[in-house]
């Protein structure tokens, strides 16, 4: 049965899935939302692999975030990347998104994608920069979104394919429940770990 998990935060609207790679009993991506006053923070990490090792590498990756989250993004992804070090190794792409700036601050090093949609009118599909964290030194790929009253977000691993239909599904849609309902129906049958997570800011 498929399972999608629905968060409420003050200001966000939060639904994801995850799935396992066929044989594995556990995922090798991990996922963490945070709300404060002041900001919203979403990141969505992807171990090396799968199975066992891919998953300590990805929560070991969340549980950094959940420590840093207060600092900018690039030291967050840097204090993610020190916990790596003899680890396996993850991808990562962090999205925090600023209340009272009315600013998204994007991070990446890997194949973790996104997908913003702003104001109910702009789609932007952030880079995203070959690597991953292992404990070696990296230049984080980062960029910085103005929005005036509306962001909506879709965050996903590798094991996601979304297609030019799936991106004027999410334009349409709005509603993150829809969306992530219709991406985890067709990556049931996709043999790799998976994780989705889609939310609106307004």
């Amino acid at each position: 049965m498929m399972t999608i998990e629905h968060k409420v935060h003050t200001n966000v609207n939060i639904a994801a899935y995850q799935k396992e790679k066929h044989g594995n009993d556990k995922c090798g991506d991990a996922y963490v939302t945070i709300e404060t006053e002041d900001y919203f923070l979403c990141a969505v990490a992807d171990g090396l692999g799968s199975g066992s090792g891919a998953h300590r590498s990805a929560k070991l990756v969340t549980e950094e975030v959940k420590k840093h989250h207060d600092r900018p993004i690039d030291e967050v992804l840097e204090q993610c990347n020190r916990s790596l070090f003899r680890e396996r190794g993850a991808v990562v792409t962090v999205l925090k998104i600023a209340y009272q700036s009315n600013r998204v601050y994007y991070g990446n090093i890997g194949n973790v994608k996104c997908l913003l949609y702003i104001d109910g009118k702009q789609t932007f599909q952030p880079r995203s920069v070959s690597g991953y964290l292992a404990g070696r030194r990296y230049d984080y790929h980062l960029e910085t979104y103005s929005f005036n009253q509306s962001v909506s977000f879709l965050l996903f691993s590798d094991g996601t394919a979304l297609s030019r239909e799936d991106q004027h599904m999410v334009k349409a849609y709005r509603k993150p429940e829809r969306i992530v309902a219709q991406l985890a129906e067709k990556a049931k049958s996709t043999d790799d770990d998976v994780t989705i997570v889609s939310g609106s800011v307004s």
